[in-house]
């Protein structure tokens, strides 16, 4: 679906979806119901993949229930980072607000995060995200578990991003310049770690990130991500991405150094605690521990391979966790 194209919107909100029609819906519901104050006008797109029949329908209601423009795109082609640059193709705002489709929008999303970038002069501004656990659940997640699960930082002023700590894709605001600068986003990074790798060459392009605690949303998180498969699968994924990132940075020895200070602090910190927490009882932190060696592992696993793909084949982790486009992609790098 198409609507008639208009110039005058301020800011285009993006977002990818593939077969979640519910979530999907929560999600539409509240990004069409953003507070402007009257200082912008937005838009909607949401490039889906999949069944059609499982997402047009809710964004034909929403765009009907709504004054807000809202646009849906079919894109037959695999992989949220393909569908996340082709939003970036359809959109017609000066601004680009990144969306998932697993979250929900405070009112005051858009406002603050357009507030901050012209407070701040900045052409990123990102915004806090907490997780909106299943109904009943009781249990106290630790901060790196949360982390995990793709909460924010839990900064509580506005401040900018840090080289360690940047914005995600799932509360974020580009101006469009940005990518005319620094390029889109790496479609070789399949599920994980596109974010941090175009953070990455905003840094290095020296454009200021901006963090708002002001600008909130909240992702849904189902109970069968709180299983500590999820956790592994995720905290793997999670180090292989951290590796190839600073590999592009600093070349391949440079990643090697990195690995032997990350297994050091391993052998120092992250494995003692582990025999700590598993004296205490507490699932929390055993998990929290077990989530620090496991990105670790990630790492190493990602390094080697880079190095020696013959000796440290990771033919049945590939397999495993699905990281097969990069493994050919980092093999040729």
């Amino acid at each position: 679906m198409d609507s008639t194209p208009n110039t005058n919107i301020d800011i285009s909100v993006v977002m990818c979806t593939y077969n979640r029609p519910d979530m999907l819906r929560d999600a539409l519901e509240s990004l069409a119901g953003q507070e402007t104050d009257g200082l912008f006008t937005y838009e909607i797109v949401v490039v889906y993949g999949g069944k059609e029949e499982m997402s047009l329908p809710v964004i034909e209601q929403i765009a009907a229930a709504t004054d807000v423009p809202v646009r849906g795109i079919h894109e037959p082609r695999r992989g949220q980072v393909i569908a996340r640059n082709r939003a970036l193709d359809e959109a017609r705002g000066a601004w680009l607000a990144h969306f998932d489709d697993d979250q929900i929008a405070d009112c005051r999303w858009l406002v603050e995060l357009l507030t901050t970038a012209r407070e701040k002069n900045a052409r990123v501004v990102g915004g806090a995200l907490f997780l909106k656990l299943p109904e009943g659940c009781q249990r106290e997640l630790t901060g790196q578990c949360r982390r995990m699960l793709g909460e924010s930082v839990n900064w509580d002023e506005v401040q900018e991003y840090s080289r360690k700590e940047g914005p995600g894709t799932g509360n974020v605001m580009f101006h469009s310049s940005v990518f005319d600068e620094v390029g889109r986003f790496d479609e070789s990074f399949q599920l994980r770690g596109y974010d941090t790798d175009l953070y990455r060459r905003v840094r290095d392009a020296d454009i200021d990130a901006w963090f708002t605690p002001r600008a909130i949303a909240y992702h849904v998180t189902p109970s069968s991500r709180l299983e500590d498969d999820y956790f592994r699968e995720t905290s793997l994924h999670n180090g292989w991405s951290f590796a190839r990132r600073d590999a592009l940075e600093w070349g391949r020895l440079g990643a090697l150094g990195v690995l032997i200070a990350r297994v050091g602090q391993a052998t120092v910190f992250h494995l003692p605690r582990l025999a700590m927490a598993h004296l205490s009882g507490s699932r929390e932190r055993i998990l929290t521990a077990r989530i620090r060696l496991w990105r670790v592992e990630g790492y190493a696993r990602c390094v080697l391979y880079s190095l020696a793909p013959k000796l440290f084949s990771q033919r049945g982790f590939f397999s495993r966790f699905e990281f097969r486009a990069e493994q050919r992609r980092f093999a040729t790098e």
